[in-house]
């Protein structure tokens, strides 16, 4: 991962840890979940569009 997408998702986690911590300290427990797992969901698309040569167009080449 490039520098600028590590910084990207750290702050994507830190930002959905929070609101998930907040949650369960108001004892939202499906709300903190649901925030917990879309928070790793988007944190793994982010990684996964941050690799090299995942933005080409070389995509449809691969065999």
């Amino acid at each position: 991962m490039s520098a600028f997408g590590t910084g990207i998702a750290g702050l994507v986690g830190g930002v959905v840890l929070l609101m998930s911590l907040f949650s369960f300290c108001q004892r939202k427990w499906m709300a903190g979940w649901i925030w917990l797992v879309s928070g790793i969901g988007l944190i793994a698309l982010l990684t996964f569009l941050d690799k090299p040569g995942s933005h080409s167009s070389e995509l449809g080449t691969i065999f």
